[in-house]
């Protein structure tokens, strides 16, 4: 049973309340740039924007669905909806792309601003030694003055992005032979902390949000040092592609010779493989990402598995770069028996991350 609130507590929960509301409206003042004005219906009827795609856009943006008379949209909003619309309603997007790309756009900036509103209520307390609320109270405060320098950042690694993948997509139009079904030819590799789950309990919140943070820091830092992307994290677990098979095996390598020499962090074990796969939705997916999420399993801390083609292609596009262990045939969850083998480094240098 709680205890009951005293009357200085209950003016401090007051006082507290009202700054954290002037805070937020502050805040979505500037970020919404003007009131909310406008329904679904409203869009419809003076913005010309079909209800449907109003409605499309609002859930796949991930916020809750409203109905058609509720006045939830700001003058930013309508166009901003409209400027997207009317390519589909031009004939330039389906409402398959259009939906698949606001749904992008929901999940990815949501996940960033969350990641910047935690990592600047993380430096409030690292730095200034404020509790949870007064770091969150101090990060709404800062971001207005933040906000101009965030949006520049935010279209510039977009747009840096985007250049990326727009010259790696051109070449794969030089590609010959494609496989339709499974077009793409990379080395998709998974890496997860070994006995993360019994690490977790021993561990405060704030300690494990270090581990977390640091091995993701560690492992992106590495795979984009080595030429990879990050498909994405979980925890403890990070994917990660490259385009080649020797890009591959020096990744997925140093990750395993970095975080295992780390004594900050428990050891990693790593699955790999080469081959054909196909892309949506910012994902992969195919038989060979199946495969090297399974090798990961069954691999024993520190080490890198295998498979024997993805052996073979490494081998034979950097002979000498790394050792194999003999292979050993081990029945995989849902797939099957493999081939597998342990992968070291042999005369290949390590990745240097130039700190």
């Amino acid at each position: 049973m709680q205890t009951p609130l005293d009357d200085q507590e209950i003016l401090d929960l007051n006082r507290r309340f009202a700054e954290v509301r002037r805070s937020v409206g502050a805040l979505e003042k500037v970020l919404l740039q003007g009131p909310r004005k406008f329904s679904r219906r409203d869009l419809a009827q003076q913005q010309d924007i079909p209800e449907r795609l109003a409605s499309v856009y609002w859930r796949s943006l991930g916020f809750s669905p409203v109905d058609e008379d509720t006045v939830v949209f700001t003058e930013e909003d309508a166009y901003s909806i409209g400027d997207l619309s009317a390519i589909v309603e031009d004939g330039v997007l389906s409402e398959r792309a259009f939906a698949s790309i606001t749904r992008g756009l929901g999940f990815h900036m949501g996940r960033l601003a969350m990641w910047i509103t935690e990592a600047l209520v993380d430096e409030a307390k690292h730095a200034d030694g404020a509790d949870d609320a007064e770091a969150r109270q101090q990060m709404l405060d800062e971001i207005p003055e933040l906000l101009e320098t965030l949006e520049s950042q935010v279209m510039f690694a977009f747009r840096r992005q985007l250049a990326a993948y727009a010259a790696r997509a051109g070449s794969e139009v030089l590609h010959r032979d494609t496989d339709e079904l499974f077009p793409l030819q990379r080395a998709v590799g998974f890496a997860d902390l070994v006995q993360f789950t019994r690490l977790a309990q021993d561990l405060s919140g704030s300690e494990l949000a270090d581990v977390v943070g640091r091995f993701e820091a560690v492992s992106r830092d590495l795979i984009s040092v080595g030429g990879g992307r990050v498909v994405k994290t979980v925890g403890d677990e990070i994917m990660f592609l490259a385009d080649t098979p020797e890009d591959g095996a020096q990744i997925a390598v140093s990750l395993a010779e970095a975080i295992t020499a780390d004594s900050q962090l428990p050891p990693i074990r790593v699955g790999l493989s080469w081959g054909s796969m196909f892309s949506r939705y910012g994902d992969v997916f195919g038989p060979k990402v199946n495969l090297a999420a399974r090798m990961e399993s069954v691999a024993r801390p520190g080490a890198v598995m295998v498979d024997a083609e993805t052996a073979e292609s490494i081998t034979q596009a950097l002979p000498g770069g790394f050792s194999l262990s003999e292979g050993e045939d081990v029945e995989l969850h849902g797939i099957g028996t493999v081939r597998i083998n342990e992968m070291r480094r042999d005369r290949s240098a390590p990745l240097d991350l130039g700190l």
